[in-house]
């Protein structure tokens, strides 16, 4: 694109605000006006590439997660515009709008019941200092990119919604669902995507699923994507601080964290939300129930990590966020556990949702 051209947009930008590519029209005679009489070419090719983010299929299918290969696959496809050329404009956009704005200009929207999390560098596992940490929680650097979560674990009504079935010890419909093997997790993610016109994000055959990452489906988070969530920018045992009490989660009161005062302990799960959220919004990263990651259980990595999906293969899946009948030792944003994915059924066992997100 050229650079000239780049700075009209610029300015059009910094005098209207992204409102002014709201109406094709209006944003057409801006571009002329501020471009008098030249740059024809990159002003109908902007024009399509606005087309193309409003595009039909992508507001009428709710594809709110749509990547960025998509939006260049629409342009060429139903704009027949190179893909060197639709390439260029959308980076020159994206670097250009802030990733906020660039969410409203190109219509999409949060999901209902998530949270966008905005990714970056985080410190991820425990310091050496920390009090009831594992060997297996070494500390190093991880860059997670931006991605939606799940405010709440999935609820036994969401779940009954979609599978028409309840494995759950603790009943209730907004009791998060239990009982859940790491399968049947996979299995809920595609059957809600395709129930709500969504591609899935994972191909199932037996016990072997493949996760496709290319997709806007719901799926389970990886397990960096879950600490980075779960800290909420905190770099304490847990996102409550040094400290963790049972009028913050649900955990065992009785046995709390490092010699802190006793709470209580109320035996069983309770309704999602049922504390305050951590300061991004979500709800129950501590306690209540262990929540299933994407990732296989292995040895982190010593070096610095960009979006990891953990080992290829392991003892089991992992788990996060300690459960209803846990110290509250375990409770510790480092801390996991995993479950082998095609046993279990526990009773502290359930999940949330994670989507992949464009920008």
């Amino acid at each position: 694109m050229d650079t000239a051209f780049q700075e009209i947009v610029t300015q059009i930008i910094t005098d209207y605000g992204i409102a002014a590519f709201d109406n094709q029209a209006r944003c057409k005679a801006l571009l002329s006006d501020y471009a008098r009489g030249a740059f024809k070419k990159e002003i109908r090719l902007l024009l399509q590439v606005l087309g193309a983010a409003c595009h039909k299929n992508i507001l009428e299918s709710h594809e709110l997660g749509i990547t960025r290969k998509i939006l260049v696959r629409d342009l060429q496809e139903d704009y027949y515009i190179a893909r060197d050329a639709a390439t260029d404009v959308i980076d020159f956009l994206i670097q250009l709008l802030r990733p906020q704005d660039m969410l409203q200009f190109l219509r999409v929207a949060v999901p209902e019941g998530f949270v966008r999390i905005q990714g970056g560098t985080f410190m991820m596992g425990s310091p050496a200092s920390e009090i009831g940490r594992s060997e297996d929680e070494t500390q190093h650097q991880v860059t997670i990119s931006p991605f939606y979560l799940g405010k709440y674990e999935v609820t036994q009504r969401e779940y009954e919604a979609v599978m028409r079935n309840n494995p759950s010890r603790f009943k209730g419909a907004t009791l998060p669902v239990e009982q859940v093997r790491w399968l049947d997790a996979v299995a809920y993610c595609n059957a809600r995507s395709l129930q709500e016109g969504l591609t899935p994000a994972y191909t199932i055959n037996g016990e072997e699923v493949g996760w496709n990452q290319n997709t806007s489906g719901y799926r389970l988070p990886t397990e960096a994507e879950w600490e980075c969530a779960c800290r909420a920018g905190t770099t304490t045992p847990f996102n409550t601080g040094t400290n963790i009490t049972t009028d913050q989660a649900n955990y065992d009161g009785t046995k709390p964290y490092h010699n802190h005062k006793s709470g209580v302990y109320r035996k069983t799960t309770v309704p999602v939300g049922s504390f305050a959220p951590n300061s991004w919004g979500l709800y129950d990263m501590h306690g209540n129930v262990w929540e299933w990651c994407w990732d296989w259980s292995g040895k982190y990595s010593s070096g610095n990590q960009t979006d990891p999906v953990g080992a290829s293969s392991g003892l089991g899946r992992v788990l996060r966020g300690g459960c209803w009948f846990d110290n509250g030792q375990n409770l510790r944003s480092a801390s996991h556990s995993f479950g082998s994915p095609s046993k279990g059924g526990w009773d502290h066992s359930g999940f949330r949702l994670g989507r992949s997100s464009l920008f």
